[in-house]
């Protein structure tokens, strides 16, 4: 998991730099989710009832639209392992969440982990931190962040008795509407756009990104605490990091190595700091 979803934002930049970002977006998850459907069908799963599904929509545009397509649209004018940074932040808003709407509470180490965070977010896109980056795109992405903070929270209403049949079903409410703000907003699709490199990158993030990486996340969450399993929020960076500037020749500079360093030392402390 940590490979797999560590490498799902140079997969989107890649796929991103000829595919239409919501094209893209509406393609992975339109596929993706009807695997997914298809195999809950040969499964002899029930279907939901009207209010699981209702929900599971909601959450799936919140999580996959405004969340993870957005974050796609980003990744043409921003780095992908630094913008895979951004998203490493979404434990810490996920526990301003959790205080607002579930009344947790932070511990001390919590607190520390979210000021520490955020410091280092601070540090990585001042003016003077360790990158020159765009504005918007850039408060973008931190707002892409912090609504997967929310979606992820907010998901925490829906029934768990079939994950993998709500995922399907957030993948497919996503994808209707990605595939609608594709046409509205004029992208084009035509077969020039899927050069070898965007239609591999594509394929990978329906097979690895969304079926096989979700399913071995299910498992480890089965199977290991949610201690272990939540060490993810802050090794994918680290993963997406080094495939950007090894493979994609994303610059490098020590700056960023602190700048990183700090703001997962800090999702660190929040992952593993005692739960109230």
């Amino acid at each position: 998991m940590y490979v797999l979803w560590g490498s799902t934002a140079p997969a989107m930049k890649l796929a991103v730099a000829s595919i239409p970002p919501w094209w893209m977006a509406g393609l992975r998850f339109a596929v993706a989710g009807l695997l997914l459907w298809g195999w809950c069908r040969v499964r002899g799963r029930p279907l939901p009832s009207r209010a699981h599904a209702i929900g599971a929509a909601l959450s799936g545009v919140v999580l996959l639209v405004l969340g993870n397509a957005v974050f796609a649209w980003t990744l043409q004018y921003l780095p992908s392992g630094i913008d895979a940074l951004v998203f490493a932040l979404s434990p810490l808003w996920m526990a301003i969440f959790g205080f607002v709407l579930y009344r947790e509470r932070l511990s001390g180490l919590a607190a520390f982990g979210l000021l520490v965070g955020l410091g280092g977010m601070v540090y990585l896109y001042s003016p003077s931190g360790a990158q020159h980056l765009p504005a918007v795109p850039t408060a973008i992405a931190l707002g892409t962040s912090l609504v997967w903070g929310f979606g992820s929270m907010f998901q925490r209403r829906l029934d768990k008795t079939d994950l993998v049949q709500t995922s399907a079903l957030q993948m497919l409410a996503a994808a209707a509407v990605l595939l609608v703000m594709a046409v509205l907003a004029g992208e084009r699709l035509t077969p020039t756009e899927f050069t070898p490199s965007a239609a591999g990158a594509l394929a990978y993030l329906v097979v690895f990104g969304s079926i096989v990486g979700f399913s071995a996340y299910l498992w480890l969450m089965s199977h290991v605490s949610t201690t272990l399993g939540s060490t993810y929020s802050y090794v994918n960076p680290v993963v997406s990091l080094g495939i950007g500037i090894g493979l994609l020749h994303e610059p490098f500079s020590w700056r960023l190595v602190f700048g990183a360093g700090v703001i997962l030392s800090g999702v660190a402390l929040m992952v593993l700091a005692p739960r109230r």
